[in-house]
């Protein structure tokens, strides 16, 4: 199978109606953090209703696009992507029960640094669960179902991480230990008191990411990357100077915080803060300008090439490329300092996260791997030449002749 630069420029504006989305019923802190690990180094947080759903239905509709169907082998070529990921999903559902297009609501990891050791962690999915999947994963392999007054948990052993399902539906995976207090029916949320590793991931959950990675290390966890990063270098500065810190990514742009442990680390961060936003507002222009100026300069190579004829034939379908995928680095910044507690907010918006963060850049070189992996594999090898036994008339190779010798 093979893919001309019309089918690359087809398949990436078909593809143009992927992105993340408003979750009007975005998770709260109070559903997030309530079988929170309150001492956790990490919080990780991941709102898939965000991301999910909408874009497995622009998946499922990519055939109908009609710039893949008017190519044979494009729409080909999306229908087997297309059917090998419902395979992959049918298996899941037919094994645990589990829609993994529909059924996953959220997802938050708590995560505790131990030196030396595996970290504690714990691992909080909402979704459309029941304490029937508990039964099902344990059928999969080993362990030892426990119904409890809260659940059902499926132990595999001490050491190894366990799985659960509350009675109201919630999935918890992680330390065998973790899960089992989780499941006491004397289990209450943990408090979040004001300036604590809750508080600040409270504060960053309820602003409503699609991903947010939240971070408040323990002295024994900073030693411990330090150790692991050595000497003195900006990344050990950062780690010995942070109190807490956070990133969060969310439908129309990206955000970060910094509460640094004094006034001249919290300067430097908005500086460097000013900084990203100046990269990120040229990561668009730049690469805008650059591919205008190769679109203007492509008539004056006409008839010399026919790639380069078909580009000029389509050069409306590449600026549309341009704008879809290229910001004009217009969005909104703000940044926002807070002397009394050394706080820095940072905070850029635009319609969509492609305005802000240049993540276009990705998706074509995604599709150009896939393009290039589908016309290898359509690549058979040259057939082995096969040397057909004696047969009649034959008697075997005739022996070679003697060559004469060559006098030097």
């Amino acid at each position: 199978m093979s893919f001309g630069i019309i089918e690359v420029i087809s398949l990436l504006l078909g593809l143009s109606g992927f992105g993340l989305q408003a979750n009007p019923k975005a998770p709260t802190a109070d559903q997030s953090l309530q079988y929170a690990m309150p001492d956790a180094d990490v919080v990780m947080h991941f709102d898939a209703a965000s991301v999910i759903p909408g874009n497995y239905k622009v998946l499922q509709n990519l055939p109908n696009q009609p710039q893949i169907k008017a190519s044979a082998e494009l729409s080909k070529m999306v229908r087997q992507m297309i059917g090998e990921i419902e395979g992959a999903r049918g298996i899941a559902k037919t094994a645990t029960g589990i829609d993994l297009a529909t059924d996953l609501n959220d997802m938050t990891v708590f995560l505790q640094i131990v030196p030396q050791h595996d970290p504690n962690f714990v691992a909080v999915v909402h979704g459309k669960f029941s304490t029937a999947l508990v039964e099902k994963v344990a059928k999969l392999g080993k362990g030892t179902v426990q119904k409890t007054g809260n659940g059902m948990v499926l132990d595999m052993g001490p050491s190894e991480p366990a799985v659960a399902v509350t009675k109201d539906g919630v999935l918890i995976a992680g330390t065998a230990n973790l899960v089992r207090d989780r499941l006491a029916d004397a289990w209450k949320a943990p408090a979040r008191a004001p300036g604590s590793n809750l508080s600040f991931a409270a504060d960053v959950i309820n602003a409503k990411p699609v991903y947010a990675l939240v971070m408040t290390l323990s002295a024994s966890a900073r030693d411990a990357a330090i150790k692991n990063i050595g000497g003195q270098n900006f990344a050990t500065d950062m780690i010995q100077r942070h109190k807490q810190a956070s990133f969060s990514m969310f439908h129309d742009g990206i955000g970060w915080t910094w509460i640094d442990s004094s006034k001249a680390g919290m300067e430097s961060m908005a500086m460097m803060s000013d900084g990203m936003m100046d990269m990120l507002k040229a990561a668009q222009i730049a690469p805008r300008g650059f591919a205008k100026l190769v679109l203007g300069a492509l008539d004056s190579y006409r008839g010399t090439d026919k790639r380069i004829d078909d580009l000029i034939r389509h050069k409306a379908d590449l600026m549309k490329l341009v704008d879809t995928y290229i910001g004009d680095g217009n969005f909104k910044v703000q940044i926002d300092k807070d002397p009394k507690t050394n706080r820095v907010t940072a905070r850029a918006t635009g319609k969509s996260l492609s305005e802000v963060v240049p993540v276009g850049f990705m998706l074509p070189a995604a599709v150009a791997g896939l393009v290039t992996r589908r016309a290898s594999s359509s690549m058979s090898p040259p057939p082995a030449i096969a040397v057909p036994p004696p047969g009649k008339g034959q008697t075997g190779p005739k022996k070679s002749q003697p060559q004469p010798q060559r006098h030097q």
